[in-house]
């Protein structure tokens, strides 16, 4: 399972909740990332979902540049492993949308104090020309499972169906859990049948 997030998005936050959620609660082995992506699309989103102005530049840029940077943060964290990784884009998105706090390298540096990451190694990575490249490679495996929005999930080896299934989304809790349970593979399968590829679930896409 890849879930595709903006690490300062609010849906994205929610979707990783309800991907931890159901971890938790099926018997059922799950593997699943959390995978940053940016593209101008999404920094559009963000404008639009905040009211913003679309044709201000500075503010675009700002946009831009805080879900880069936090993006390479995350991978920075993921460095020190999965789990670091996971808590630390939890902390992250807790702080600002739990605490109403603007992304920022206090707000970072209170998310380091609070887990158990090496933050003289993290404040290398986050900016290293490895840590781009690692990026860069994210956006490249987010346009061969043609991903232009985040959050989008993907999910591969669900049972009964033998093909990926991309869901867009990925708001509903109990959506999830039927996809993941079986109960929507009728659905499925009517989707990848339909040269459209569009299902009575218009959210959900094969691969």
């Amino acid at each position: 399972m890849y879930l595709f997030i903006n690490p300062v998005g609010k849906e994205s936050y929610q979707s990783e909740k309800n991907i931890i959620k159901l971890v938790n609660k099926l018997d059922t082995e799950i593997r699943f990332r959390f995978i940053p992506f940016l593209n101008l699309n999404t920094v559009t989103k963000v404008l639009v979902e905040h009211n913003l102005p679309l044709n201000d530049l500075d503010i675009r840029n700002k946009v831009f540049h805080d879900i880069y940077q936090s993006a390479l943060d995350y991978k920075a964290a993921l460095f020190q492993g999965k789990n670091h990784g996971c808590n630390f884009l939890l902390n992250l998105q807790a702080q600002i949308f739990d605490n109403h706090r603007i992304y920022s390298n206090d707000v970072i540096q209170d998310v380091l104090s609070s887990l158990k990451i090496d933050t003289e190694m993290f404040e290398a990575d986050r900016y290293s020309d490895f840590t781009i490249e690692s990026f860069k490679r994210d956006q490249q495996m987010a346009a061969e499972m043609n991903v232009s929005n985040h959050p989008t999930m993907v999910l591969y080896n669900l049972k009964g169906i033998d093909f990926g299934v991309s869901l867009t989304d990925c708001s509903s809790y109990n959506m999830l859990e039927d996809l993941c349970s079986g109960k929507l593979n009728s659905e499925l399968m009517l989707c990848k049948n339909n040269k459209s590829h569009k299902g009575p679930i218009t959210s959900l896409h094969t691969i």
